[in-house]
């Protein structure tokens, strides 16, 4: 299972939710790469892992076979924001570990950047700049996309546009880019800095999407798997928050 905070609904692959059984009648029509297209609602679903469980009631079923190419590995299905919402999550990309903890007890005093967390359909939003070269910083908000792209961030459509980006973005190359319902070739590129509290990224790479995605007035785009990477990451959401650790402060 990925998992993505940067999703409402929790997934399943299609086949597999075939092969133990679920009911598939439901359809509902979502938005992809290559248009509309049919998947599957099912209802009331828990999930169970590590001990723990969250309840999903409504999750999605269709083909992630889009996903298992992108990943090189398998992946049976996708684990939603319900679980950033219930636990404490704390993803240690460089140990490899992922930590839950009750929220009625955790307590933070560490060395990590707090940042507060605001929230559009309940997923989760941090405010930030993007400063592209030879301009000023540009504030904006970011969701917390932990199934995003190996970018630093994406940005969309209208915020590039809005802000007049692209002169001040450098080494721009195009790349293919595989989602849901398809891959399209898209551009990356360098800007001067991002940045998120007192965290900043000098020359990050990111994505330049001729598309949109969410709503252009909560927020310009979403920080991808490069720049968690920098950190121990603790999604403390039933507080509204967000604890950037640097990996070295433990």
């Amino acid at each position: 299972m990925a998992l993505d905070s940067g999703t409402i609904r929790a997934t399943l692959d299609e086949s597999v939710a075939k092969r133990i059984g679920l009911d598939l009648s439901m359809k509902a029509q979502s938005s992809g790469a290559a248009g509309m297209q049919e998947i599957s609602v099912v209802k009331d679903q828990v999930l169970r892992f590590g001990g723990v469980e969250v309840t999903e009631p409504l999750m999605l079923a269709y083909p992630l076979d889009f996903l298992s190419k992108r990943l090189g590995r398998r992946v049976d299905g996708i684990i939603g924001v319900e679980l950033f919402r219930k636990y404490v999550v704390e993803i240690d990309y460089a140990g490899r570990k992922l930590r839950l903890m009750a929220p009625e007890t955790f307590t933070y005093a560490g060395p990590g950047e707090v940042v507060p967390v605001t929230y559009d359909r309940r997923l989760p939003l941090v405010s930030g700049t993007v400063t592209p070269y030879g301009k000023d910083p540009i504030p904006t908000r970011f969701q917390l996309d932990t199934g995003g792209s190996g970018m630093y961030a994406d940005l969309w459509k209208d915020f590039i546009a809005k802000h007049d980006l692209l002169p001040g973005v450098r080494d721009v190359a195009v790349v293919q880019t595989t989602g849901f319902g398809g891959t399209r070739p898209q551009q990356k590129g360098r800007v001067a800095a991002l940045q998120i509290g007192g965290i900043k990224i000098t020359d990050p790479v990111v994505r330049l999407n001729d598309y949109q995605f969410g709503d252009a007035a909560l927020f310009g785009g979403n920080l991808g798997s490069s720049f968690f990477k920098q950190f121990r990451v603790i999604f403390d959401l039933p507080h509204d928050r967000v604890v950037f650790e640097p990996v070295a402060a433990r």
